[in-house]
């Protein structure tokens, strides 16, 4: 059988879905490409979407089959069978990328409003090993709540990570809440690609992380750290000023709001103007957003 995949959101990041199905065909004797209307002319398709607001495909040859849409850019309850998500991903249809991706955990313990992971994966819990998944040296984890999981599977995976000196990220952030003293040792051992990384989407969240941060150079971590500041309107901007006095080496991060369901207005021109000034560091550290915002 001859299969096809579209990555609907385009190439700046591996669709980790399209390559285990990848994997998967392949290992049934199938053949896979990327989908071109006028060449591949497949038995199956898979398309695949993650962002609710990315345009979606529709260039398809009238003769080829319908395609198998999944991800949350489609819908956030749409799963991968067992079989399927427990393959090991094909890195060959990426070849741009040199990193490893995956996850060692699902789900998360809270429910923030703007965020779709409760809905699309639950409550927590341990889903693989990083002795499995990291067949890379740099190892991009995207895990929504590491933290949340019991606190031996935590240790026993921090550990293993400074065991195999593979590099670490985990992309969409850790939560500053559940980290400690205890915890932030086996943090500060690890082999990070750049950053630790935070979320500070409320100003009740200013705390936690600057606590975050202390216990983790107390603990020896000298690196920097990513801290995405979710921005709905102007007030951000006095976070964006504090989390920039807890260390010198804090780097905020702000991500205008976009509603996933349409049902609230996205951030306005301003918020964006100000996530282009804080975002490129050498703008933020060269002149406040007021002299940015009207000399733009």
């Amino acid at each position: 059988m001859k299969v096809s995949l579209i990555d609907v959101d385009g190439h700046n990041f591996p669709n980790l879905a399209l390559m285990k199905l990848s994997a998967w065909h392949k290992a049934q004797g199938d053949t896979v490409d990327w989908y071109m209307p006028l060449f591949s002319h497949p038995d199956k398709i898979y398309a695949s979407k993650v962002f609710t607001f990315t345009p979606d495909y529709v260039d398809f040859n009238p003769n080829d089959p319908e395609p198998n849409k999944g991800g949350t850019g489609y819908d956030a309850t749409t799963k991968l069978s067992d079989e399927i998500e427990n393959m090991l991903p094909d890195y060959s249809i990426y070849p741009q990328y040199d990193f490893g991706i995956g996850f060692l955990t699902r789900g998360c313990i809270r429910k923030c409003p703007w965020c779709v992971v409760p809905r699309k994966e639950g409550g927590i819990r341990a889903v693989d090993d990083i002795e499995r998944i990291a067949i890379r040296k740099n190892m991009i984890l995207m895990d929504n709540n590491f933290l949340a999981a019991p606190q031996g599977f935590v240790e026993e995976q921090l550990d293993k990570m400074r065991r195999l000196k593979c590099r670490i990220d985990f992309n969409q952030a850790l939560d500053a809440r559940l980290v400690d003293n205890w915890n932030a040792r086996y943090l500060a051992k690890v082999k990070w690609i750049r950053y630790i990384r935070f979320s500070c989407d409320t100003d009740a969240m200013l705390k936690p992380v600057k606590e975050a941060m202390t216990a983790l150079r107390l603990a020896g971590y000298k690196g920097e750290f990513l801290i995405y500041v979710l921005a709905k309107d102007m007030d951000v901007l006095n976070r964006i000023e504090k989390l920039v006095m807890f260390d010198d080496k804090a780097v905020p991060f702000v991500m205008p709001f976009r509603s996933l369901d349409g049902k609230e207005p996205d951030a306005g021109d301003d918020v964006r103007k100000l996530a282009r000034w804080c975002n490129r560091v050498s703008i933020r550290k060269s002149c406040t957003f007021k002299e940015y915002k009207y000399k733009e």
